[in-house]
C-alpha cells in the first residue's frame, strides 16, 4: 500500500502553488496512492479548492476529526476499508488541531484521540488490520499507541521525523512509522500477519531518494508537460 499522512496538497514549490495542488493530486494518482490524511496545511487551499482536489483524487483523502464549523458534518471521509489478499484493512485519517486556524475557522478539529477511541469499535467490526494515518506528530503518536487498543500501524506526519527503523510499542502495540518531509525519503514497512490477523513482527526502513534513483520515465514525462 502507498500511504501519506498529510500536508501534501499545499506545496511550497512554484508548480504546486500555481496549480493549487492539482499537480500533486495528478502525480499521486499516477503513483497509485491508496489513501492520505488531511493535514493542517492542506486547508490553506480553502475548503472549495480542497474539495475539488479531493474529487480529483483517485484515492480516499481522510479525516475523522475535521468538522465543518456550525454543523456536525465531517469535512472528509473518516476511514476506508481495503481488501488485501485474505485481509480487510481499515485506514483512519486524523488531522492536527492547527487546521482550525489554517481553514480560517471554517473547520473545527475534534480531539483526535477521543475521536479515534470512539471509532475503533466500528472499524474493528469491518477490518482485522487497522492503520492510522496521523498528522499529529510522533509525541502524540506514541501517546496514541499507549492509550488506544487495536491499532496495528501508525503512519505519522507533522513532526517531520525520520524514524529509521520504525518504533514498535511493546510486543502487542502498534508500529509507528514516519519518513521525514517534502518527499526526500520513503518509508517502507513490512508487517508479518499471523493466522489470526494479528501483527507478529515487522521490518522497516527509511530510504533516502537521492541521486542513486533515476527519474521514473512516466513521471518525468508527466512533469515535463508543465514546462
Amino acid at each position: 500500500m502507498l500511504l501519506d499522512a498529510g500536508n501534501t496538497l499545499f506545496g511550497n514549490q512554484p508548480l504546486a502553488q500555481q496549480t493549487q495542488g492539482q499537480v500533486i493530486v495528478e502525480a499521486m494518482n499516477l503513483l497509485g496512492y491508496d489513501a492520505m490524511a488531511l493535514g493542517s496545511e492542506d486547508f490553506w487551499l480553502g475548503l472549495d479548492v480542497l474539495r475539488q482536489r479531493m474529487e480529483e483524487a483517485e484515492f480516499p483523502i481522510l479525516s475523522a476529526n475535521a468538522v465543518i464549523s456550525g454543523t456536525d458534518q465531517l469535512f472528509a471521509t473518516p476511514y476506508v476499508i481495503k481488501e488485501i489478499k485474505d485481509h480487510k484493512v481499515g485506514i483512519i485519517g486524523l488531522t492536527n488541531q492547527e487546521a482550525a486556524n489554517t481553514s480560517g475557522r471554517a473547520i473545527i478539529v475534534l480531539d483526535p484521540l477521543e475521536t479515534l477511541k470512539n471509532l475503533m469499535d466500528e472499524v474493528s467490526k469491518e477490518a482485522d488490520i487497522i492503520i492510522v494515518l496521523s498528522h499529529l506528530g510522533t509525541v502524540v503518536d506514541v501517546q496514541m499507541a499507549g492509550e488506544v487498543e487495536g491499532i496495528d500501524l501508525i503512519v505519522g506526519g507533522q513532526s517531520q521525523d525520520v524514524l529509521d527503523p520504525p518504533l514498535w510499542i511493546g510486543e502487542s502495540g502498534p508500529v509507528i512509522a514516519q519518513a521525514g518531509y517534502q518527499g526526500q525519503w520513503i518509508g517502507v514497512v513490512r508487517l508479518e500477519i499471523d493466522s489470526r490477523g494479528k501483527v507478529a513482527g515487522h521490518q522497516g526502513e527509511v530510504v533516502l531518494l537521492g541521486p542513486d534513483f533515476a527519474d521514473d520515465p512516466e513521471m518525468r514525462a508527466f512533469l515535463d508537460q508543465y514546462k
